[in-house]
């Protein structure tokens, strides 16, 4: 305890302590005691279950190798308090730290922690497989939030096109395409379902693939992956579908800068060889004249 507690013992009750020096004070009608001795500094304790006994440590002080003597209410809360400072040290790991003007939203946050770190406690006791705690509170979580998923929604009669209220199962659950199997007695064997990603008014756009979880028809890549990752997916599709057209503009302008090079280079070396030959025939023209000419 503080030195100035409030309502502690006076101060006329509080003489100064040399190293090695105690006290004990009985307060409040014999039942509760008041400790205080000096070690590297004055330390304080009040208790109803002890008194002035003192009891060995099983330890030797290493300079004088005599045996370590200490009040048994110091004794005991170390060797007892230790479980309570190892929880609170668990729970500070994932502490939760928000600044609030409620004092109760911290308080009830406090004990969920503890409740939580108890869960884990007994996991670890019962189970035979262990697990970090930082798994654990993972896993948790991931139980708590399938809870919150309706078993309506598994699967759904039919998703609406836009963002609804089974967003949460279509981001979380697992999904796996499958081929739009025909039913029984119908006249196409191979039957198709508009895809909801792709599919835009006035261009249909039809699938042979679907997701048995959602309903839905979806092709194998990309809508089926936007789908299930993106909650708006007709943007994301439509800024693919941008990005996509955009790669390919590019690289038209690049290939057509490329074959307006190579045409350029093909006339430079039509001319060059246009030049190699006019350049022959003159070079040939005079040889002519220089052999023949004196006989013309």
């Amino acid at each position: 305890m503080r030195k100035n507690r409030k309502n502690g013992p006076p101060k006329t009750m509080l003489p100064k302590l040399k190293k090695g020096d105690s006290t004990v004070q009985t307060l409040t009608d014999s039942r509760l005691n008041y400790i205080r001795f000096m070690d590297r500094k004055e330390v304080r304790l009040l208790t109803t279950a002890h008194t002035d006994n003192r009891v060995t440590t099983g330890k030797n002080n290493p300079v004088t190798k005599t045996p370590i003597v200490k009040f048994k209410a110091v004794h005991e809360y170390i060797q007892y308090m230790g479980a309570v400072d190892r929880s609170d040290q668990m729970v500070a790991y994932n502490a939760f730290k928000r600044c609030t003007l409620k004092w109760w939203k911290k308080a009830f946050f406090h004990l969920f922690m503890l409740g939580v770190l108890n869960a884990y406690i007994v996991q670890k006791v019962t189970a035979a497989k262990k697990m970090s705690q930082w798994i654990f509170r993972r896993e948790l979580a991931k139980q708590l939030v399938q809870q919150l998923i309706p078993a309506a929604l598994s699967p759904p009669l039919r998703l609406p096109e836009g963002i609804g209220h089974s967003c949460l199962f279509r981001l979380t659950a697992r999904h796996f395409p499958q081929t739009i199997k025909a039913k029984p007695g119908a006249k196409r064997q191979n039957p198709q379902r508009d895809c909801v990603v792709c599919l835009q008014p006035g261009k249909r756009k039809q699938s042979r693939m679907e997701c048995p979880s959602c309903d839905v028809g979806l092709h194998a890549d990309p809508c089926f992956r936007l789908y299930h990752t993106k909650k708006d997916f007709k943007r994301a599709f439509k800024r693919q579908d941008d990005e996509i057209g955009q790669r390919k503009a590019k690289k038209g302008e690049e290939d057509e800068k490329e074959e307006d090079d190579a045409n350029e280079e093909e006339k430079e070396e039509e001319e060059e060889e246009e030049k190699m030959k006019k350049k022959k025939i003159r070079r040939s023209f005079w040889v002519f004249i220089k052999d023949y000419g004196f006989h013309l």
